[in-house]
Protein backbone atom coordinates (compact mmCIF):
# COMPACT_ATOMS: atom_id res chain seq x y z
CA UNK A 1 0.00 0.00 0.00
CA UNK A 2 1.44 3.45 -0.83
CA UNK A 3 2.74 5.05 2.34
CA UNK A 4 1.55 8.56 1.65
CA UNK A 5 -0.98 10.91 3.16
CA UNK A 6 -4.57 9.91 2.42
CA UNK A 7 -4.45 6.22 3.31
CA UNK A 8 -6.76 5.03 6.09
CA UNK A 9 -6.17 1.82 8.07
CA UNK A 10 -7.45 -0.96 5.88
CA UNK A 11 -10.01 -1.96 8.52
CA UNK A 12 -11.87 1.30 7.82
CA UNK A 13 -11.78 1.08 4.03
CA UNK A 14 -11.93 -2.63 3.22
CA UNK A 15 -15.73 -2.66 3.45
CA UNK A 16 -15.89 -0.71 0.18
CA UNK A 17 -13.93 -3.38 -1.67
CA UNK A 18 -15.91 -6.38 -0.41
CA UNK A 19 -18.64 -7.49 -2.87
CA UNK A 20 -20.70 -9.02 -0.07
CA UNK A 21 -21.18 -5.55 1.38
CA UNK A 22 -23.37 -4.60 -1.58
CA UNK A 23 -25.87 -7.37 -0.96
CA UNK A 24 -27.25 -4.86 1.56
CA UNK A 25 -26.95 -1.82 -0.71
CA UNK A 26 -24.31 0.83 -1.28
CA UNK A 27 -22.73 1.58 2.15
CA UNK A 28 -23.59 5.28 2.09
CA UNK A 29 -22.93 5.67 5.81
CA UNK A 30 -19.32 4.52 5.31
CA UNK A 31 -18.91 6.70 2.26
CA UNK A 32 -20.23 9.74 4.12
CA UNK A 33 -17.72 9.25 6.91
CA UNK A 34 -14.84 8.77 4.48
CA UNK A 35 -15.81 11.86 2.45
CA UNK A 36 -15.58 13.91 5.63
CA UNK A 37 -12.30 12.44 6.89
CA UNK A 38 -10.29 11.21 3.93
CA UNK A 39 -12.08 11.79 0.61
CA UNK A 40 -9.27 10.11 -1.35
CA UNK A 41 -8.50 6.74 0.24
CA UNK A 42 -6.38 3.72 -0.71
CA UNK A 43 -8.22 0.40 -1.21
CA UNK A 44 -5.93 -2.60 -1.45
CA UNK A 45 -8.49 -4.67 -3.40
CA UNK A 46 -7.70 -8.00 -1.81
CA UNK A 47 -11.29 -8.78 -0.81
CA UNK A 48 -12.48 -8.10 -4.35
CA UNK A 49 -9.55 -9.92 -5.98
CA UNK A 50 -8.61 -6.72 -7.82
CA UNK A 51 -5.52 -4.53 -7.88
CA UNK A 52 -5.21 -1.74 -5.35
CA UNK A 53 -6.47 1.72 -6.29
CA UNK A 54 -7.16 5.15 -4.89
CA UNK A 55 -10.88 5.75 -4.31
CA UNK A 56 -12.03 9.32 -5.05
CA UNK A 57 -15.26 10.01 -3.17
CA UNK A 58 -16.23 13.70 -3.15
CA UNK A 59 -18.40 15.26 -5.86
CA UNK A 60 -15.95 18.06 -6.70
CA UNK A 61 -12.98 15.70 -6.96
CA UNK A 62 -14.85 13.11 -9.04
CA UNK A 63 -16.12 15.77 -11.44
CA UNK A 64 -12.63 17.27 -11.72
CA UNK A 65 -11.17 13.87 -12.58
CA UNK A 66 -13.86 13.17 -15.18
CA UNK A 67 -13.26 16.59 -16.72
CA UNK A 68 -9.52 15.91 -17.14
CA UNK A 69 -9.00 12.67 -19.09
CA UNK A 70 -5.51 13.90 -19.97
CA UNK A 71 -4.69 13.17 -16.31
CA UNK A 72 -7.23 10.50 -15.39
CA UNK A 73 -7.36 8.12 -18.33
CA UNK A 74 -10.24 5.59 -18.52
CA UNK A 75 -8.77 2.10 -18.38
CA UNK A 76 -8.32 0.52 -21.81
CA UNK A 77 -9.72 -2.77 -20.51
CA UNK A 78 -12.71 -1.03 -18.97
CA UNK A 79 -16.02 -1.30 -20.80
CA UNK A 80 -17.98 1.89 -21.57
CA UNK A 81 -19.06 3.66 -18.37
CA UNK A 82 -18.09 0.73 -16.22
CA UNK A 83 -20.30 -1.90 -17.83
CA UNK A 84 -19.94 -5.48 -16.79
CA UNK A 85 -18.88 -8.13 -19.25
CA UNK A 86 -22.51 -9.17 -19.65
CA UNK A 87 -23.43 -5.77 -21.03
CA UNK A 88 -21.10 -5.40 -24.06
CA UNK A 89 -24.00 -4.59 -26.35
CA UNK A 90 -25.05 -1.35 -24.62
CA UNK A 91 -23.01 0.87 -26.95
CA UNK A 92 -24.42 -0.77 -30.10
CA UNK A 93 -27.91 -0.72 -28.55
CA UNK A 94 -27.58 3.00 -27.80
CA UNK A 95 -26.31 3.93 -31.26
CA UNK A 96 -29.02 1.93 -33.01
CA UNK A 97 -31.79 3.35 -30.84
CA UNK A 98 -30.58 6.93 -31.16
CA UNK A 99 -30.00 6.86 -34.92
CA UNK A 100 -33.68 7.49 -35.59
CA UNK A 101 -34.14 10.21 -32.97
CA UNK A 102 -33.84 13.66 -34.52
CA UNK A 103 -34.99 15.55 -31.42
CA UNK A 104 -36.01 14.95 -27.83
CA UNK A 105 -39.75 15.08 -28.62
CA UNK A 106 -39.75 12.24 -31.18
CA UNK A 107 -37.46 10.29 -28.86
CA UNK A 108 -39.95 10.66 -26.04
CA UNK A 109 -42.96 9.57 -28.08
CA UNK A 110 -41.04 6.73 -29.73
CA UNK A 111 -40.42 5.16 -26.32
CA UNK A 112 -43.94 5.50 -24.89
CA UNK A 113 -45.36 2.47 -26.71
CA UNK A 114 -42.48 0.12 -25.77
CA UNK A 115 -42.76 1.30 -22.15
CA UNK A 116 -46.48 0.56 -22.12
CA UNK A 117 -45.86 -2.82 -23.73
CA UNK A 118 -43.29 -3.54 -21.03
CA UNK A 119 -45.86 -2.86 -18.32
CA UNK A 120 -48.39 -5.04 -20.12
CA UNK A 121 -46.19 -7.97 -19.05
CA UNK A 122 -47.27 -7.18 -15.49
CA UNK A 123 -50.71 -8.71 -14.88
CA UNK A 124 -52.98 -7.34 -12.18
CA UNK A 125 -52.56 -8.78 -8.68
CA UNK A 126 -49.82 -11.26 -9.65
CA UNK A 127 -46.25 -11.16 -8.39
CA UNK A 128 -43.57 -10.79 -11.08
CA UNK A 129 -39.86 -10.10 -11.10
CA UNK A 130 -39.16 -6.78 -12.81
CA UNK A 131 -35.64 -7.93 -13.71
CA UNK A 132 -36.37 -11.30 -15.33
CA UNK A 133 -40.01 -10.92 -16.37
CA UNK A 134 -40.45 -7.25 -17.34
CA UNK A 135 -37.11 -5.71 -18.41
CA UNK A 136 -35.29 -8.89 -19.37
CA UNK A 137 -34.59 -7.84 -22.97
CA UNK A 138 -32.75 -4.61 -22.07
CA UNK A 139 -28.99 -4.20 -21.64
CA UNK A 140 -27.85 -4.69 -18.07
CA UNK A 141 -27.01 -1.09 -17.16
CA UNK A 142 -30.24 0.24 -18.67
CA UNK A 143 -32.21 -2.48 -16.89
CA UNK A 144 -30.60 -1.51 -13.58
CA UNK A 145 -31.48 2.16 -14.14
CA UNK A 146 -35.14 1.36 -14.85
CA UNK A 147 -35.38 -1.09 -11.96
CA UNK A 148 -33.87 1.56 -9.69
CA UNK A 149 -36.54 4.01 -10.80
CA UNK A 150 -39.32 1.52 -10.05
CA UNK A 151 -37.71 0.75 -6.68
CA UNK A 152 -37.67 4.48 -5.86
CA UNK A 153 -41.44 4.70 -6.38
CA UNK A 154 -42.12 1.50 -4.45
CA UNK A 155 -40.02 2.70 -1.52
CA UNK A 156 -41.62 6.15 -1.46
CA UNK A 157 -45.41 5.74 -1.81
CA UNK A 158 -46.16 9.33 -0.72
CA UNK A 159 -43.97 10.73 -3.49
CA UNK A 160 -45.44 8.16 -5.89
CA UNK A 161 -48.98 9.35 -5.14
CA UNK A 162 -47.94 12.98 -5.51
CA UNK A 163 -46.43 12.24 -8.92
CA UNK A 164 -49.66 10.53 -9.98
CA UNK A 165 -51.57 13.69 -9.08
CA UNK A 166 -49.15 15.93 -10.99
CA UNK A 167 -48.24 13.73 -13.93
CA UNK A 168 -49.02 16.53 -16.41
CA UNK A 169 -46.17 18.62 -14.96
CA UNK A 170 -43.40 17.99 -17.49
CA UNK A 171 -40.74 19.83 -15.53
CA UNK A 172 -41.51 17.71 -12.48
CA UNK A 173 -41.27 14.53 -14.56
CA UNK A 174 -37.89 15.60 -15.94
CA UNK A 175 -36.66 16.38 -12.43
CA UNK A 176 -37.96 13.03 -11.17
CA UNK A 177 -35.97 11.16 -13.82
CA UNK A 178 -32.78 12.95 -12.75
CA UNK A 179 -33.51 12.26 -9.09
CA UNK A 180 -34.11 8.56 -9.82
CA UNK A 181 -30.71 8.37 -11.52
CA UNK A 182 -28.99 10.23 -8.68
CA UNK A 183 -30.74 8.28 -5.93
CA UNK A 184 -30.01 4.87 -7.46
CA UNK A 185 -26.86 5.45 -9.65
CA UNK A 186 -26.55 2.08 -11.46
CA UNK A 187 -22.76 2.32 -11.90
CA UNK A 188 -21.13 2.65 -8.49
CA UNK A 189 -17.58 3.41 -9.62
CA UNK A 190 -15.45 3.65 -12.76
CA UNK A 191 -11.75 2.81 -13.14
CA UNK A 192 -9.07 5.17 -14.44
CA UNK A 193 -5.27 5.21 -14.59
CA UNK A 194 -3.09 8.23 -13.86
CA UNK A 195 -1.32 9.41 -17.01
CA UNK A 196 0.86 11.78 -15.01
CA UNK A 197 1.15 12.92 -11.44
CA UNK A 198 -1.28 15.35 -9.86
CA UNK A 199 -2.85 16.18 -6.51
CA UNK A 200 -6.53 15.64 -5.78
CA UNK A 201 -8.30 15.94 -2.47
CA UNK A 202 -4.96 16.84 -0.91
CA UNK A 203 -3.44 13.49 -1.92
CA UNK A 204 -0.56 13.26 -4.44
CA UNK A 205 -1.22 10.63 -7.11
CA UNK A 206 1.58 9.23 -9.26
CA UNK A 207 1.64 8.34 -12.95
CA UNK A 208 0.58 4.74 -13.47
CA UNK A 209 -1.46 4.43 -10.29
CA UNK A 210 -5.05 3.26 -10.63
CA UNK A 211 -7.97 5.37 -9.45
CA UNK A 212 -11.64 4.56 -8.93
CA UNK A 213 -14.09 7.43 -9.27
CA UNK A 214 -17.07 6.74 -7.02
CA UNK A 215 -20.13 8.06 -8.84
CA UNK A 216 -22.48 6.73 -6.17
CA UNK A 217 -20.55 8.58 -3.47
CA UNK A 218 -20.38 11.82 -5.45
CA UNK A 219 -24.15 11.70 -6.01
CA UNK A 220 -24.71 11.46 -2.23
CA UNK A 221 -22.31 14.26 -1.31
CA UNK A 222 -24.36 16.48 0.98
CA UNK A 223 -22.18 19.47 0.14
CA UNK A 224 -23.93 19.41 -3.25
CA UNK A 225 -27.16 17.49 -2.64
CA UNK A 226 -28.72 18.32 0.76
CA UNK A 227 -30.34 15.33 2.52
CA UNK A 228 -29.01 12.97 -0.15
CA UNK A 229 -30.62 9.82 1.23
CA UNK A 230 -34.08 11.27 0.59
CA UNK A 231 -35.78 10.69 -2.75
CA UNK A 232 -37.02 14.17 -3.70
CA UNK A 233 -38.66 14.38 -7.14
CA UNK A 234 -38.42 18.20 -7.13
CA UNK A 235 -34.67 18.24 -6.47
CA UNK A 236 -33.62 19.03 -10.05
CA UNK A 237 -36.29 21.61 -10.83
CA UNK A 238 -35.22 25.13 -11.74
CA UNK A 239 -35.98 27.48 -8.86
CA UNK A 240 -36.40 31.26 -9.06
CA UNK A 241 -33.87 33.26 -7.08
CA UNK A 242 -33.39 37.00 -6.63
CA UNK A 243 -30.60 38.64 -8.60
CA UNK A 244 -29.44 41.71 -6.69
CA UNK A 245 -27.23 43.02 -9.47
CA UNK A 246 -29.98 44.97 -11.24
CA UNK A 247 -28.73 48.39 -12.29
CA UNK A 248 -31.96 49.91 -10.98
CA UNK A 249 -31.57 48.37 -7.53
CA UNK A 250 -34.61 46.14 -8.00
CA UNK A 251 -34.68 42.42 -7.54
CA UNK A 252 -34.85 40.39 -10.70
CA UNK A 253 -35.87 36.77 -10.87
CA UNK A 254 -33.66 34.25 -12.62
CA UNK A 255 -33.60 30.47 -12.82
CA UNK A 256 -31.06 28.48 -10.84
CA UNK A 257 -30.55 24.77 -11.41
CA UNK A 258 -29.23 22.20 -8.99
CA UNK A 259 -25.79 20.99 -10.02
CA UNK A 260 -25.99 17.91 -12.26
CA UNK A 261 -25.53 14.44 -10.85
CA UNK A 262 -22.63 12.35 -12.14
CA UNK A 263 -24.56 9.16 -12.90
CA UNK A 264 -23.42 9.26 -16.54
CA UNK A 265 -20.03 10.88 -15.97
CA UNK A 266 -19.15 14.43 -16.93
CA UNK A 267 -17.77 16.34 -19.91
CA UNK A 268 -15.93 14.18 -22.45
CA UNK A 269 -16.44 11.21 -20.14
CA UNK A 270 -20.23 11.37 -20.49
CA UNK A 271 -21.78 7.96 -21.17
CA UNK A 272 -23.00 7.43 -24.74
CA UNK A 273 -26.22 5.89 -23.46
CA UNK A 274 -27.17 8.82 -21.19
CA UNK A 275 -29.84 10.23 -23.49
CA UNK A 276 -31.27 6.83 -24.21
CA UNK A 277 -31.46 5.91 -20.52
CA UNK A 278 -33.22 9.18 -19.68
CA UNK A 279 -35.70 8.66 -22.52
CA UNK A 280 -36.47 5.07 -21.46
CA UNK A 281 -36.81 6.04 -17.81
CA UNK A 282 -39.10 9.00 -18.53
CA UNK A 283 -41.30 6.87 -20.78
CA UNK A 284 -41.51 4.16 -18.12
CA UNK A 285 -42.37 6.76 -15.47
CA UNK A 286 -45.19 8.15 -17.61
CA UNK A 287 -46.52 4.64 -18.29
CA UNK A 288 -46.46 3.84 -14.57
CA UNK A 289 -48.29 7.05 -13.68
CA UNK A 290 -50.88 6.71 -16.45
CA UNK A 291 -51.82 3.09 -15.84
CA UNK A 292 -54.74 2.70 -13.39
CA UNK A 293 -53.54 1.21 -10.14
CA UNK A 294 -50.15 1.06 -8.45
CA UNK A 295 -46.94 -0.93 -8.55
CA UNK A 296 -46.24 -2.36 -5.10
CA UNK A 297 -43.53 -4.59 -3.57
CA UNK A 298 -44.19 -8.32 -3.75
CA UNK A 299 -41.24 -9.51 -1.70
CA UNK A 300 -37.72 -8.55 -0.69
CA UNK A 301 -35.44 -7.40 -3.52
CA UNK A 302 -32.16 -9.25 -4.04
CA UNK A 303 -29.24 -6.98 -4.90
CA UNK A 304 -26.25 -7.82 -7.05
CA UNK A 305 -23.10 -8.55 -5.03
CA UNK A 306 -20.85 -6.10 -6.83
CA UNK A 307 -18.85 -3.03 -5.84
CA UNK A 308 -19.13 -1.65 -9.40
CA UNK A 309 -22.66 -2.43 -10.51
CA UNK A 310 -25.68 -1.23 -8.51
CA UNK A 311 -28.49 -3.47 -9.63
CA UNK A 312 -30.87 -6.27 -8.77
CA UNK A 313 -30.82 -10.00 -9.16
CA UNK A 314 -34.54 -9.90 -8.36
CA UNK A 315 -37.04 -7.08 -7.85
CA UNK A 316 -40.42 -8.67 -6.99
CA UNK A 317 -43.35 -6.35 -7.67
CA UNK A 318 -47.12 -6.58 -8.03
CA UNK A 319 -49.63 -4.40 -9.86
CA UNK A 320 -52.64 -3.62 -7.73
CA UNK A 321 -55.82 -1.87 -8.79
Amino acid sequence: MPQRRGALPISDAEVLGCPDTYAHGVPHDRLERLRGRTPVVWLDGRLADRPGAWAVLRYEDVRHALAHPELFSPDDDSLPHGQSSGDDDLEEYSIAALDGMSSSEPARSDMESPAKAMLDRMPDDAAVDFVTDIACDLPETLRDALAGGVHALVRHPVQYERLRERRSDNELLDSTVEEMLRWWTPITQVWHTMRRGTVIGGVPLLAGERVTLWLASANYDDAVFPEPTLFLPDRFRSVPVSDRRSRFGRHRQREQRVRPHLCFGYGDSMCLGARLARTHLRALLIALLDRPGWVRPAGEPVLVRSSSRHGFEQLPVRWTG
